[in-house]
């Protein structure tokens, strides 16, 4: 007879899905895609090549909505994953480092 009782953490009960956090994590991937488009910037102007205010500015407006999304869909994978009901699904603790393959 096998048993498989695991100890209760503090994390066991799925928690539900806080867009605030979301929020705030696009706000932060904003942020960073604002400054990735001022070294985009001034890298650009520092090249000999030509190009249009117009598409510098579609440049930046993409480069900026693209962190946004990133920063944004990465909190809420985590959330998902953390209160996913499934042991298979939550995030993992332990680090592989230090461990053997079988």
């Amino acid at each position: 007879m096998r048993r498989d009782l695991k100890p209760q953490s503090c994390n066991s009960a799925p928690s539900g899905f806080n867009g605030f956090k979301v929020l705030w994590a696009s706000f932060i991937g904003t942020g960073i895609g604002v400054i990735l488009t001022i070294f985009l910037g001034t890298f650009i102007r520092n090249t000999p090549a030509e190009i249009p205010r117009t598409r510098l500015l579609y440049l930046r407006g993409v480069v900026i909505a693209s962190a946004m999304l990133f920063g944004s869909s990465i909190e809420s994978m985590r959330q998902l994953q953390e209160s996913a009901s499934e042991e298979e699904y939550r995030s993992q603790k332990t680090t592989w480092r230090g461990q053997r393959r079988r």
